[in-house]
């Protein structure tokens, strides 16, 4: 991962695509964020991908290879994310859960967590809508609210998403999106004192 990362400042297409995200060279910095230039062995297949290593208070516990190539990389690679054999969906992001706050935002995805984050509200990401798992509900025990921050898709996973959190955290409250928007597209259109509005809170 720190090889990862220390390629990232002079790769023009990784550097490219967070800017055009609004992400920030100290978001990068902080959430350590690399780019495949010199494939490790058994990473070739990552080779030009984002990466965005999954931290814990206790180091990387593994990471996520994301397509940089174009807006839809489906039709390029098939596959916008790869994850490493064996390793388990996670939720991004824990170390939030450390951070001394009333409140903490769940988001769908990477890089509406870091977007949230950057806009200095505590979050943490899920893996796609339906990697919830019933038991990550009691992380967040003791927060006054738990924002749910849900995409507003057409097929309405993210919101489906909402609902099942909702039944695993009673201090849940859902903000959903604008339509067609997710975290990082209505921040950028917006700014971040938007999406702070947009959930009733202040930051410091």
């Amino acid at each position: 991962m720190e090889t990862y990362a220390a390629a990232l400042p002079s790769n023009a297409a990784a550097v490219s695509y967070l800017t055009k995200r609004g992400l920030s060279e100290g978001s990068a910095q902080s959430f350590k964020l690399g780019v495949v230039e010199s494939p490790f062995p058994g990473h070739e297949q990552y080779l030009g991908r984002l990466v965005v290593p999954y931290l814990t208070l206790g180091g990387v516990c593994g990471a996520s290879f994301r397509c940089i190539a174009h807006e839809d990389c489906k039709g390029i690679h098939n596959d916008k994310y790869l994850w490493p054999a064996g390793f388990s969906r996670r939720m991004f992001n824990t170390p939030a859960l450390d951070i001394d706050s009333p409140f903490i935002a769940i988001c769908e995805g990477e890089m509406d967590t870091i977007t949230t984050q950057q806009a200095g509200i505590p979050a943490v990401g899920i893996p796609g809508a339906k990697a919830w798992q019933s038991f990550w509900g009691r992380c967040f025990k003791g927060y006054e609210t738990v924002y749910i921050l849900a995409d507003h898709d057409d097929d309405g996973s993210s919101q489906e998403m909402a609902e099942k959190i909702s039944r695993s955290v009673p201090t849940a409250r859902t903000i959903l999106m604008p339509e067609g928007h997710d975290v990082n597209s209505f921040v950028l259109e917006n700014g971040p004192e938007a999406l702070r509005l947009k959930m009733g809170v202040s930051t410091p």
